[in-house]
């Protein structure tokens, strides 16, 4: 599917139809293992309320950053290109959902290995360190796969 193909899709058209509203999101993501796990699958399912068609340039914490210091202007894509504003970027053939987290709203995970349900601590044993999630930072915005979206507010995928 691609946004090419959003007609077919009822979830990629309720997602290009949020400007800034709260929705209720599924996705999920297949992270690569660990060398010593080698030709195991894995698999983790996110399922949350998030924002789509956001701009970051105005993000009241975008723009406090820019305000106070902290931060410099907003500047172009660091990867990618937009073949939608704010919501889709294309890159090295894949598309990708640009989704802002809404602050203290938590979302819920179910980790999976070789299609079985597991804990969350037995599902990191299997990545390697650096991508573990005591080693990453939380971000307000983020993209998933336009394929790995489930769900966008009861539209399937």
């Amino acid at each position: 599917m691609s946004i090419t193909s959003a007609i077919t899709s009822p979830a990629i058209n309720a997602f290009l139809a949020c400007k800034g509203q709260f929705a209720s999101v599924t996705f999920k993501s297949n992270p690569k293992p660990a060398a010593e796990f080698k030709g195991t699958t894995l698999e983790k399912i996110t399922t949350g309320v998030f924002r789509s068609g956001v701009n970051f340039a105005n993000l009241s914490s975008t723009k406090e950053g820019i305000a106070s210091g902290e931060r410099g202007e907003v500047q172009p894509l660091a990867w990618g290109e937009w073949v939608q504003f704010p919501f889709v970027i294309t890159h090295k053939g894949e598309q990708f959902l640009r989704l802002t987290t809404i602050k203290g709203m938590k979302s819920a995970q179910t980790f999976k290995v070789n299609g079985v349900e597991v804990s969350k601590d037995e599902f990191e044993s299997f990545l390697v360190p650096s991508a573990r999630s005591e080693n990453k930072t939380a971000t307000e915005v983020f993209n998933i796969k336009e394929s790995n979206l489930i769900s966008f507010n009861g539209e399937v995928a």
